[in-house]
């Protein structure tokens, strides 16, 4: 159960009933893959609209109950094996986030954030705009490439990280992705470059969404003090504009209360936002403010 200050909130029962959706997501994103080729055959450049609903809002599903099942929390479901499905179908060795995801928690704003900073702190100017830069275009598929290389060269993590799952993770996408090419190409008379672009601008749509709502949590955050005080400085994107209700709705409310996973990380599975009282001195933002803070990424690294 959810509580704050003794008083439950949310029971297991109602977590329980959020099982459906891993179940659901796991045939939707192959599903949507088929055949969004022969919506990109059909409509052409005005595909994209589609890329980006429901393409990026299932991509960004994916990636959050991904997360959902790395901590395990809803009672009663193989957590494990809905994490490896849901971290191969985003092309990600799922090793990598397993190892760094913790840091992720203990570290939060910091330069020890392993999940957010692989390299920790980039002193010279330059080279970190160029990350930063990166990191904001290309989301998540920049970011899980410079973790695994980093992850590599770190003696502490060898025992844990399986050279052999690196090298099988590539063959498992190219299984998901081709058979579902393969079966698309087959039913549509669809041609390869055809598959390849609609499969590659929806991972960069959805990675581009997905990577941008975390920034907006934690995006250029380097804080000092315990791990409280950290914890609740992250930021939380207001639902009050437009722009933010589209954003939240493409990204299933992630950043909306994200503060509550991070000050109640043992209990909190954000499935019912507005339910659990926020704690003091919470931060809100738009995304005219995040647009900024971006900028200053970019600029002042």
């Amino acid at each position: 159960m959810i509580k704050r200050d003794g008083v439950e909130y949310i029971d297991q029962r109602r977590i329980r009933r959020q099982a459906w959706k891993f179940y659901v997501c796991l045939l939707a994103w192959p599903l949507y893959l088929f055949l969004i080729p022969y919506a990109f055959q059909l409509l052409g450049w005005w595909s994209l609209f589609f890329m980006i609903f429901p393409g990026a809002w299932l991509f960004s599903w994916v990636g959050y109950l991904m997360h959902e099942s790395w901590h395990k929390y809803v009672p009663g479901m193989p957590s494990d094996l809905f994490y490896y499905l849901f971290g191969f179908m985003l092309i990600t060795d799922p090793q990598v986030y397993r190892l760094v995801h913790g840091s992720h928690h203990a570290e939060v704003h910091t330069w020890n954030d392993t999940e957010f900073h692989p390299w920790g702190n980039i002193e010279p100017k330059p080279l970190r705009r160029l990350y930063n830069l990166m990191e904001i275009v290309f989301g998540n598929i920049f970011l899980q490439l410079v973790t695994t290389i980093r992850l590599l060269s770190q003696p502490r993590v060898e025992s844990h990280f399986r050279l052999w799952l690196a090298l099988v993770s590539p063959l498992v996408w190219l299984f998901f992705l081709g058979s579902i090419g393969w079966g698309s190409c087959r039913v549509f008379g669809l041609t390869h470059p055809e598959v390849g672009i609609s499969f590659l601008l929806s991972y960069f749509l959805g990675s581009l969404v997905q990577h941008n709502s975390q920034l907006i949590e934690h995006g250029n955050l380097i804080i000092e003090g315990e791990w409280e005080e950290r914890a609740v400085k992250t930021r939380n994107l207001q639902s009050d504009g437009v722009l933010e209700k589209v954003f939240l709705f493409l990204t299933h409310n992630d950043s909306r209360e994200h503060v509550l996973h991070h000050t109640l990380v043992q209990v909190y599975s954000r499935p019912f936002p507005g339910q659990v009282p926020l704690p003091q001195d919470v931060v809100f933002i738009t995304l005219k403010d995040y647009l900024k803070t971006a900028w200053g990424m970019i600029t002042a690294g």
